[in-house]
């Protein structure tokens, strides 16, 4: 219990932290968001339960297809509509920041663990994994929204001309993939007793919520 304390506590120092840096230093401090993105996993996942071959699956799929999905948007913009990111994201491969996929696996986990906890009551009904996935998949569009507020500011994308603002394409195009990994998650019957689950969630949407108070 005390490690899970200590654990939630760092994540809240280095999350305000981050936040506060923004603020007064603004792009310098977003270049480290792969670092933190990387940190936020070791610690979410240290606290983990259950590390079976299917957890290992999910991990792999959700990765692995994150990655490929955003190499398929910014190359058809078919899918998401159109971009192209910039360089906060780190390292690229084919013009893809590599974190993205890491990215997509924290959304997808932390919102399907906070998901089949809320609704747990109902994990007896037939539409029990359905519930939870269009539920989980909801607050990872909400996520979404708010980063995508700030995500030209800071460097991390940004959508072509022929845009006004966001299009909604983008939007119902992460519902419906959210909805697939977290349908994944539960079909596969992962743990969703991970402390530090709704904790980073709230920090991301929080971080969020204020950058985009603050500048938009």
């Amino acid at each position: 219990m005390k490690k899970h304390y200590a654990a939630a506590a760092f994540l809240i120092i280095i999350y305000t932290v981050g936040l506060l840096g923004t603020l007064y230093y603004d792009d310098a401090v977003m270049k480290l968001t792969p670092v933190n993105l990387l940190v936020s996993a070791c610690v979410l996942f240290w606290f983990h339960r259950g590390f079976t071959p299917y957890f290992l699956a999910y991990v792999i799929i959700v990765l692995l297809c994150g990655f490929w999905l955003e190499y398929a948007g910014i190359r058809t913009g078919m899918i998401f509509g159109s971009y192209f990111y910039g360089y906060n994201l780190g390292y690229k491969v084919l013009d893809v920041p590599v974190i993205i996929g890491l990215n997509w696996l924290l959304l997808s986990y932390c919102t399907s663990s906070v998901s089949s906890r809320l609704l747990a009551a109902y994990r007896h009904k037939k539409t029990y994994s359905i519930t939870v996935s269009l539920v989980a998949a909801l607050m990872m569009v909400s996520v979404d929204y708010w980063i995508e507020q700030v995500a030209p500011r800071y460097d991390f994308w940004y959508w072509h001309f022929k845009y006004d603002g966001v299009p909604f394409q983008n939007y119902t195009a992460w519902f419906f993939f959210s909805f697939m990994f977290n349908y994944l998650f539960v079909k596969f019957k992962l743990d969703e007793h991970n402390p530090l689950a709704p904790i980073l969630l709230i920090l991301q949407a929080v971080f969020f919520i204020v950058l985009t108070l603050m500048f938009t």
